[in-house]
């Protein structure tokens, strides 16, 4: 990663004479009033992905779209995008990306509760013979996209179906539990069938596409640079990768209640602390949710403006072994490729810090035999994954690859795009293994993944590609409630324990720094636990 250059700062009698600007901007701003479609716009630029490592200084920077440059606008330090937009695959897991789609694109629950500015009521009904379980959603009539389209059962039905043919989905489960997706209405009314019963339906459908602009595009690669149309409180208005930059414009069209009360919210690249602190410090950004390094906390301490939390979320860096054809298949090779992993090493070398280190819990023990390993690396190295865009991740690969080697072992990194290893070097055993983020809340649909076996999609659930014993029955008494999230995640444990399919290396580490400039959910930096997803209750500070 390049070093970030010197860089020359605006006064502070400059930035105090742009925020009282930026604040009578703000006074003039209307409430969001829908009125007729705007046009969606294709950028036909494409985004040289090599840009994205390229870090301009202020002085550098392209000057803003004089429409943007006017309106009033809320600049947050964030970490780089470093993939696709789409939250709904396993290669674009991020902090970044789940904030951006939940102020972006429409769910139909959020946290157990229904959005009724998407539905108008959704509730179990009666189901016919032959259905074990039926839902029907009523969509509210004034829900839309930002082109002006109705959001309808037509959004609901393609989500479903690309959840249950697109390997390397997060949390599909409960989706290959549908039977059958139905419309009426003129599309406001969706009925949904189930094969099994689901007790927690309500966390289906969450992060609703536009597929009336996405239905002849590849699932996997469609929402790389943009998400096309919103129906969400603001809508994403540019992705610049060379700047660094994401620019979120407010949803004019959103119909509900409580719309956002900033106009342009700046996501700004921070690629690490040294610039948070330099961007705090001088007013660039007023709020920063990042990856920390070593000396993160120390540093902002001394900003005596700033106050700080540090966080763990629900998101882990794991080793994924294969147990594809012609990868790891026999249980004791992968028993002694975990043995020779020292999580707390993996976790300080990925990640380059030494505090703020939550690592994980290998399942094996030390001393394992490594007999069926070296036998099966001497006629092929063992075949490491990662996708070299997400540089902790790639850190770890590298720590075991050198692991590997310096026991006389031999092993490659296999560098690739994620939405490739998971749909094609994975089914098809090219690879041994792979190291990504996975999202580790504990729910039934995400206990249910490694229980979900499907011949016809491989990569139904879980990496590993297996089908442990019992996996229908013991799927079917996840999903329907008859066994508890936490007694699953005790039957996964057990699962691992056994065959060996993972191996946790660190959990997912953020820093929240509140600077000055936003008024948002409190001014304790405890208040600010759920960062961007409160954004629409964001507005400039004008003392």
């Amino acid at each position: 990663m390049k070093k970030n250059p010197a860089k020359t700062w605006r006064t502070a009698s400059v930035m105090a004479a742009m925020l009282s600007a930026v604040s009578i901007a703000f006074l003039s701003a209307c409430a969001a009033n829908p009125g007729p479609p705007p046009v969606v716009e294709d950028n036909d630029s494409a985004l040289q992905e090599d840009q994205s490592t390229t870090a301009a200084t202020p002085e550098e920077e392209a000057p803003q779209d004089t429409d943007s440059a006017q309106r009033p606008t809320i600049s947050v330090g964030v970490d780089p995008l470093r993939a696709g937009l789409n939250p709904h695959l396993v290669a674009n897991n991020s902090e970044l990306v789940d904030q951006i789609a939940e102020l972006v694109l429409p769910s139909a629950f959020h946290n157990g509760r229904m959005d009724a500015d998407i539905l108008e009521s959704a509730s179990e009904v009666k189901a016919p013979k032959g259905v074990a379980q039926r839902v029907r959603y009523v969509i509210a009539s004034p829900a839309q996209w930002s082109d002006g389209t109705p959001i309808s059962g037509a959004d609901f039905s393609y989500l479903w179906k690309q959840m249950t043919t697109t390997a390397g989905v997060r949390d599909p489960a409960g989706y290959h539990a549908i039977s059958a997706v139905n419309t009426s209405d003129g599309g406001r009314e969706v009925t949904v069938d189930f094969s099994q019963r689901v007790k927690d339906w309500h966390l289906l459908f969450h992060n609703l596409l536009p597929s009336h602009l996405l239905q002849d595009d590849n699932f996997g690669s469609a929402l790389a640079d943009k998400i096309p149309a919103s129906a969400g409180r603001f809508l994403v208005d540019s992705v610049d990768r060379g700047r660094g930059v994401i620019t979120l414009n407010r949803n004019d069209r959103f119909w509900g209640a409580n719309p956002a009360q900033v106009d342009v919210i700046q996501l700004r690249e921070v690629r690490d602390s040294t610039q948070a602190l330099n961007m705090l410090r001088s007013g660039q950004i007023g709020f920063a949710d990042f990856t920390p390094g070593q000396t993160s906390e120390e540093a902002l301490a001394l900003l005596g403006h700033v106050s700080q939390k540090t966080l763990t979320r629900s998101r882990q860096l794991r080793l994924h072994m294969s147990t594809a054809e012609g990868a790891m298949e026999e249980r004791s090779q992968r028993r002694g490729l975990a043995s020779l992993i020292d999580t707390d090493q993996v976790a300080r070398l990925a990640t380059g810090r030494a505090s703020n280190l939550k690592p994980g819990n290998n399942p094996v023990g030390k001393n394992a035999d490594l007999t069926a390993l070296r036998t099966r690396a001497s006629k092929k190295p063992i075949r490491f994954a990662v996708d070299p865009t997400s540089p902790t991740a790639l850190a770890a690969a590298n720590t075991l690859y050198d692991v590997l080697e310096a026991h006389g072992i031999d092993a490659e990194i296999v560098s690739e795009r994620l939405t490739t290893i998971t749909s094609k070097l994975l089914p098809e055993g090219d690879v041994d293994a792979v190291v990504t983020w996975e999202d580790i809340s504990l729910n039934s649909m995400a206990a249910a993944n490694i229980f979900s076996c499907d011949d016809k999609q491989p990569l139904a659930g879980d990496l590993s590609g297996i089908c442990p014993d019992n996996a229908d029955e013991v799927r079917a008494e996840i999903l329907s409630g008859t066994m508890s999230p936490t007694e699953a995640l005790g039957r996964i444990r057990d699962v691992n324990s056994k065959e060996v399919l993972y191996v946790p290396l660190v959990d997912e580490t953020r820093v929240h720094a509140l600077g000055q400039g936003i008024v948002g959910p409190g001014q304790s930096i405890d208040d600010w636990d759920d960062g961007l997803f409160t954004a629409p209750r964001w507005r400039i500070d004008e003392d």
